[in-house]
């Protein structure tokens, strides 16, 4: 299917999860075990993951945990500010959770669906440059790079 394997590092999470609860509670919404066990393994990972392939790594919960409740735990968290939502040209959305981690674009391969994160200052500084010769103040941006990966190593669809 050409998504990254999800990684879960050894990472306090407390900071997240005060947050999300936090959050929680303003909208007068249940502090449940289902949303805080989703959150946790959100917030373990460091890498960009769909809702089946979270489902998945929650497969030893999934009689607790459906996949219409992972979706509505998702969007609360975007709602939130503590996922971003990425379309990568694909039929299903990709998350990341974003608190701690710093703003990047990214380069998807339309073979495989390899993710590379990049950050680049002199792409950062023509935008701002647009945002202000156009009469724009930059409130936030998405910079998705579609191609294909250019070494037959690397590229997943080249390896089937």
């Amino acid at each position: 299917m050409g998504e990254e394997m999800l990684e879960s590092h050894d990472h306090d999470t407390s900071m997240e999860m005060e947050t999300f609860s936090n959050y929680l509670k303003k909208k007068g919404l249940k502090i449940t075990t289902q949303r805080m066990l989703v959150a946790e393994k959100i917030f373990s990972l460091h890498t960009h993951f769909t809702a089946e392939s979270l489902q998945e790594e929650l497969k030893d919960r999934r009689d607790e945990i459906s996949k219409a409740t992972i979706y509505r735990i998702l969007s609360i968290m975007v709602e939130a500010g503590l996922l971003k939502e990425h379309n990568f040209g694909k039929d299903y959305k990709y998350y990341e959770h974003i608190i701690g981690h710093e703003h990047h674009d990214h380069i998807i391969c339309v073979e495989c669906g390899r993710i590379v994160e990049f950050i680049d200052e002199k792409i950062e500084e023509l935008q701002k440059k647009a945002a202000r010769e156009n009469g724009f103040s930059i409130t936030g941006h998405d910079l998705n790079i579609f191609g294909i990966c250019d070494s037959p190593k690397t590229c997943e669809y080249n390896n089937k």
